[in-house]
């Protein structure tokens, strides 16, 4: 059995376009299933037991998530967006807006094709290879020049007690200062499992944030309590759920 492949080679065999094959090894990568590197991927070297129940949910959620976020955005926008993977799925719902999009999010730079018609400008910085995504003094060193006039930010973890948290500290700055640079709203896009949750590093206050899009597994309770402090919660149902 092959450990690796090319992009081109598996557009060719699956009859698809490129951009889908690398949008399919994202996924697998997130997973830990493959490793990614330029034009392809190999096998992980050691591959959790793959559920694919779990799998279609979550990409259901992300897909629900990003398609509310996209209304959000208006004509002329400079969108800001942090990394992660349903921040990425925001980006496919908006890139054939007219808008400028600035992000440290690596992968958004493969989505890139003829009928993309946003402004992209990556920042720069120190790539993580786990999560993709660009951070550190030259990323914030950048994002300190730039004023958004709307905000999404992804994290790993959002709770009533203890606001936005980060599992890498350098994110947790990002995500922090883009909220800062933002003129209009914040964003928050997090899955339900995303919620009620707390990690590492804080990133910013609960009072920050004024809008949060999320899915229909979010605990209410939790969610009433990020209401009662004046936040706009969106929440996206899902409509095929695994029993």
């Amino acid at each position: 059995m092959r450990e690796f492949f090319r992009v081109g080679d598996l557009a060719e065999f699956f009859q698809v376009s490129e951009i889908t094959v690398r949008r399919d090894l994202d996924e697998l990568a997130e997973q830990g299933l493959v490793e990614r590197f330029h034009g392809g991927a190999r096998l992980a070297a050691s591959r959790p037991a793959a559920s694919g129940a779990a799998t279609t949910a979550h990409d259901a959620e992300k897909r629900a998530i990003a398609q509310a976020a996209a209304r959000y955005v208006h004509p002329g926008d400079t969108v800001l967006l942090s990394g992660g993977t349903t921040t990425l799925a925001v980006f496919r719902e908006i890139a054939r807006m007219d808008i400028r999009v600035v992000t440290n999010n690596a992968m958004i730079v493969r989505e890139l094709d003829d009928d993309t018609t946003a402004e992209l400008f990556v920042v720069g910085g120190e790539y993580n290879r786990k999560t993709r995504a660009l951070n550190g003094d030259l990323t914030n060193l950048t994002l300190n020049q730039i004023h958004g006039t709307i905000c999404f930010l992804g994290t790993n973890a959002i709770s009533h007690a203890t606001g936005l948290t980060s599992q890498i500290h350098a994110a947790a700055a990002v995500n922090r200062l883009m909220a800062a640079q933002c003129k209009g709203n914040v964003v928050v896009v997090a899955d339900a499992s995303k919620v009620g949750t707390t990690a590492n590093f804080s990133s910013l206050p609960l009072a920050d944030v004024r809008v949060l899009i999320t899915d229909d597994a979010a605990d209410p309770a939790e969610l009433a309590t990020y209401r009662s402090s004046g936040m706009d919660v969106v929440v996206c149902p899902i409509e095929q759920r695994q029993a």
